[in-house]
């Protein structure tokens, strides 16, 4: 089977920019190919038009469209993957199979794979960080919208005492065991509709996922706990801050980068 593709060539130097601002319009299935004495790099993305049109604005270029066999693109995917700096000597492997983990810090091993991302969004970086920043040894924690269970992973790496990972999604929960298991760390895994019917106590709820869905979360948390959200689009920014406010909880951090926002707050 074939898929449409947009491709278009870079210099080499704003490569790094160029992922960022992928991941800020979640454009995350793409693969990219450069050669070492070329300051050349070709991206070729397999996103919606729309955003590619947007994306193409910012970074002044033109794109050409081309028919990719499935096979071919996820090979190329995978081969062009790079190890992802969190910050504060965090790291993601998003193919141990290619790379070694950095010698110093927390690394992260995930399978390859398109449906969760690879750790690089900006919202997942800044909830890994604040996760870092309120972690106690032994705290109980939450991870809601698991997806490929990195968070989780990093929270288990990090001291965390017993983690439940949940996600609606099926295809989630497996990938999430998948991490757990490559990174030979333990942490419960279950489908389920956000915290929904759950009735146990957390130190942290750490929830990287859309304004909207956080919002219904909100009326399934209990006091008590360390609350970190992140995934929020700057357009909800205060609307999310009052949200939390409105019910009492104090807001001790927040940080923005790029178009998305997280927040830490206790209640």
């Amino acid at each position: 089977m074939k898929r449409k593709a947009f491709k278009f060539k870079i210099d080499k130097s704003i490569s790094d920019e160029i992922m960022e601002l992928l991941a800020n319009y979640d454009c995350q299935n793409f693969y990219s190919e450069s050669y070492p004495n070329d300051d050349v790099e070709v991206f070729h993305l397999f996103c919606d038009e729309d955003k590619v049109d947007e994306i193409m604005k910012k970074v002044g270029v033109s794109f050409e469209l081309e028919w990719v066999e499935d096979e071919k693109w996820i090979k190329k995917w995978s081969e062009s993957l790079k190890i992802v700096n969190v910050g504060n000597d965090l790291y993601v492997n998003p193919n141990p199979s290619k790379f070694k983990d950095p010698k110093d810090g927390i690394t992260v091993k995930i399978v390859p794979g398109m449906a969760f991302g690879t750790g690089e969004h900006e919202s997942t970086k800044i909830a890994i960080r604040f996760l870092q920043k309120v972690m106690k040894k032994g705290a109980n924690v939450c991870d809601v919208g698991c997806g490929s269970g990195v968070i989780s992973a990093f929270a288990a790496k990090l001291g965390a005492g017993r983690i439940l990972a949940i996600d609606v999604d099926p295809l989630a929960v497996k990938q999430s065991l998948e991490t757990a298991k490559l990174n030979n760390v333990d942490y419960e895994v279950r489908k389920n509709n956000l915290m929904e019917g759950i009735d146990e106590s957390f130190d942290i709820v750490v929830a990287n996922i859309y304004y909207d869905v956080i919002i219904k979360l909100l009326d399934q948390l209990s006091r008590g706990i360390v609350f970190i959200v992140s995934g929020i689009d700057k357009s909800h920014e205060k609307d999310m801050e009052q949200a939390c406010i409105k019910r009492e909880m104090n807001l001790i951090d927040k940080v923005c980068e790029g178009e998305w926002c997280g927040f830490i707050f206790s209640w």
